[in-house]
């Protein structure tokens, strides 16, 4: 037992004496009195452990030891040696129980000992699960638990908060899918399929923020138990700006491996022995060898022997002043020499070491070139004067030096008449200013000029071309500029044509009543007629360069968004666009087509050509019309007929937009009862409360119809999920259990309705008649599990509780 511990005595004087002739006299023993005197004393008391003398385990006082002396243990000394009742004294709340009878001093040095370090332990594992808590809680990197069956998050730390956006009660009622863009979506349901990689398989996901922001992240994870339940611990770290650097750092390996490998220049290392470390392909190639029959050879093996004190030389000045250049004279394998110009210097390696990177152009054949350079310059010349390009060299001050004959034919000047600022007089005198100050300003800021512009060679017909010049910098100054001149006549005439043309088609454009635009591939107008730009709030040029977003407004470009992409895709695309706000009478609808345009190539949308015209009239008139023909006279409800047409509109919208459809078929239960019962007046009754109540649970967008007698359909459009629809089923059953009100008849009638719900997916795409088909084999279901309750066409199942 260790010494010096403080032992708190609580009973009477003669058991505390008894008790304390057994305690090693190392220890401090404190008496305390009886219970209820010990327990006034605890607060202001420092005891590693408690002996109390216990005669009741059922006494209240012993209970109340805990509340006030959490942490410090206590082992129950009793009269009784029942081993019964030692059970008894540990429910109690005592760490240990020892008979007083029977109680020595080895005995109670061995229960003190062991209770000390029963709580040692437990207060270990207390620290160790806080420790483990704080380091979840505060660790840098995002954290997570998931259940490994519902997929929904457990616990979250702070780091992960901070990353992802949510707040925590957020961030917990989402499950793995909520956390990943759509696209990983089924990447992650392959993975959940797999065993769980071990802890040093990291791997990348790509995940997304409470903005929609997406990232990359390496996750690590391991299973364990969380509250009872399988569950998995997760480690995100954002690998975003690394992944761009380990592409950025491989691309440069890349570049930097290619410029060795592939450059045409002549790379090799060599140490200051002279031993070659590394050549690539094309410095070995110039010597007649591969790459691997040089690596590891001395270079004096590579150079005449006439020259080997001259390569010794060198390579006691290079690792003296650490670069050097000049002239190396090399042999090749044949024989002949070679004479290389080098520039290298000393460079590290990755561990320190010094080496000679080199770096050479071989100029064996430049002697040969300077012999051929006047014959190549003659050459040259007669090239530039054949070419169609009028070609010139001018000074900075505008001055030239050079024309070729093309030049002199589009100028209608000779060479030494358009030399220095004669080139000037062949230039139209309507130009002339400008193209001057043209000059001067590019000249000024050495940049390159380009203008078009008129000639007149014989001052009666003109010219138009167009006009480069480009400076010539020789070892890093500006000497000069060289330039050509292209005769653009034709094209000048087929783009003032085009202009024209351009001009009569946006007249007519503007004379059409229909709304005309053209958007490019980015969704910003490029042209409006004067229909569209008045339809969206003045002027053309307010129309002109807008993104059709900022145009159209958020709510409408939403609504258009989807056929926009369809368009862009390559489908030319007609619908219909109705806003309930757009007019003073709260309904507009616009005709709109949107027709791609393809590049040359029919390989790329360059745009979107649009047209659209105002419908409203015509369709206030037919829905009129359709309204009539197609609202059921009782209930005010859509009737089969327009039903069914609302029905097909939706499988339409469905298969476009790639949604779920929803199609319920329903009635009352025992509905003939009521009519046989109170007759026709209440059975009508009964079928409006029943539109009514329908009306109340469902979304003002969803569709109910009445096909005859009680049976009653729905179309629910835009759920994102199947569960979904269970939902409302659910809803529509329990709406319709309230009772029936009829003070007009003095009735109050308790009906029910039974369900059957089809959901037709987007690859599903069934017909109007085999989706009701569904809807009603599901109701059957319903009705043969015992009515007051829904089904769903070959999934979940539920009746009346």
């Amino acid at each position: 037992m260790n010494a010096g511990h403080d032992i708190g005595l609580i009973g009477s004087e003669s058991v505390i004496r008894a008790v304390g002739r057994l305690m090693p006299s190392t220890d401090r023993l404190l008496p305390l009195g009886d219970i209820d005197q010990a327990l006034r004393a605890l607060p202001a008391a420092a005891c590693d452990i408690l002996l109390v003398h216990a005669v009741d385990p059922d006494f209240a006082g012993y209970a109340r030891l805990a509340a006030t002396a959490p942490s410090t243990p206590w082992i129950a000394l009793d009269e009784d040696d029942d081993v019964a009742r030692g059970r008894l004294w540990i429910e109690a709340g005592a760490s240990a129980w020892l008979p007083l009878p029977t109680l020595d001093a080895a005995a109670l040095r061995r229960a003190i000992e062991q209770t000390l370090a029963l709580r040692v332990g437990v207060d270990a594992m207390r620290l160790q699960r806080d420790d483990l808590q704080a380091v979840f809680d505060f660790a840098p990197l995002p954290m997570w638990v998931y259940d490994s069956v519902s997929l929904r998050f457990l616990a979250v730390n702070d780091a992960a908060l901070r990353a992802y956006g949510w707040t925590r009660e957020e961030f917990l009622r989402l499950n793995l899918y909520d956390i990943r863009p759509t696209t990983e979506h089924i990447r992650l349901s392959e993975a959940l399929g797999r065993p769980l990689p071990s802890l040093a398989e990291a791997e990348i996901w790509r995940h997304r923020d409470a903005t929609g922001r997406s990232f990359l992240v390496e996750l690590t994870a391991r299973e364990l138990r969380y509250a009872g339940r399988p569950a998995r611990l997760v480690m995100a770290r954002d690998v975003t700006v690394e992944r761009q650097a380990i592409g950025r750092i491989e691309a440069s390996e890349r570049r930097f491996r290619d410029l060795f490998e592939q450059s045409l220049g002549l790379i090799c290392t060599h140490d200051f022995d002279g031993v070659l470390l590394s050549i690539n392909p094309a410095a070995a190639g110039a010597l007649g060898y591969r790459v691997n029959e040089l690596v590891g050879r001395p270079m004096l093996e590579m150079i005449p022997p006439a020259l080997h004190a001259h390569f010794r030389d060198y390579l006691q000045r290079i690792a003296r002043q650490q670069a050097d250049s000049g002239l190396l004279f090399v042999q090749h394998k044949n024989g002949s020499q070679r004479i290389w110009d080098y520039n290298n210097r000393v460079l590290d390696d990755s561990d320190g070491a010094p080496f000679v990177m080199g770096y050479a152009l071989d100029i064996t054949e430049r002697r040969h070139a300077e012999q051929r350079l006047q014959e190549q310059q003659a050459e040259l010349e007669a090239v530039n004067d054949g070419s169609p390009l009028g070609l010139f060299r001018a000074g900075l001050d505008g001055a030239f030096s050079y024309v070729n004959r093309a030049f002199e034919r589009m100028s209608g000047l000779r060479s030494d008449e358009a030399r220095g600022g004669g080139w000037q007089q062949a230039v139209h005198p309507d130009d002339r200013d400008r193209v001057v100050s043209g000059w001067r300003t590019a000249t000024a800021a050495l940049k390159r000029f380009h203008a078009r512009l008129r000639l007149r060679p014989d001052h009666s017909q003109t010219v138009w071309v167009a006009v480069q010049a480009a400076p010539l910098v020789v070892e890093g100054e500006v000497i000069g500029y060289a330039g050509s001149v292209e005769d653009v006549t034709a094209q000048h005439i087929a783009e003032e044509q085009l202009r024209r043309n351009e001009q009569r088609l946006r007249t007519i454009a503007d004379a059409m009543p229909a709304m005309i635009a053209y958007l490019d591939a980015a969704l910003r107008f490029q042209f409006a007629n004067a229909a569209y730009a008045l339809h969206y709030g003045g002027e053309r040029g307010r129309v002109v360069g807008q993104h059709a977003r900022s145009l159209l407004g958020e709510t409408v470009y939403r609504r258009r968004e989807p056929y926009l992409l369809q368009a862009l895709a390559g489908q030319r695309v007609v619908f219909e666009d109705e806003d309930e706000e757009q007019r003073d009478d709260g309904y507009s609808c616009l005709e709109i087509v949107y027709i791609p345009q393809w590049d040359d190539e029919r390989r790329q949308v360059l745009g979107i050509h649009v047209m659209a015209q105002d419908v409203t009239h015509r369709k206030v008139e037919q829905q009129r019309w359709m309204q009539a023909a197609e609202m059921d006279s009782l209930t005010g409800l859509a009737n089969r007929a327009g039903f069914l047409v609302r029905l097909e509109r939706a499988l339409a919208r469905s298969r476009d937009q790639r949604s779920l459809l929803v199609v319920m078929y329903l009635d009352i239960d025992r509905f003939k009862q009521v009519n046989d019962t109170y007759g026709h007046a209440v059975g009508d009754a009964v079928l409006k409360i029943f539109a009514q109540r329908l009306g109340a649970v469902l979304r003002p967008s969803d569709v109910i119809g009445r096909l005859g007698g009680d049976e009653f359909t729905v179309i629910i459009e835009g759920m994102r999920r199947s569960q979904y629809a269970a939902a409302a089923a659910a809803k529509i059953v329990a709406a319709i259990r309230k009772p029936f009100l009829l003070p007009e008849h003095g009735l109050t009638l308790k009906l029910s309705t039974s369900v059957g719900v089809a959901v037709a997916q987007s690859d599903d795409a069934p017909g109007t008649a085999a989706l009701l088909e569904r809807a009603d084999a599901a109701l059957y279901e319903a009705k043969s599990a015992g009515r007051d309750g829904y089904r769903m066409h070959g999934g979940e199942k539920a009746a009346a509780p």
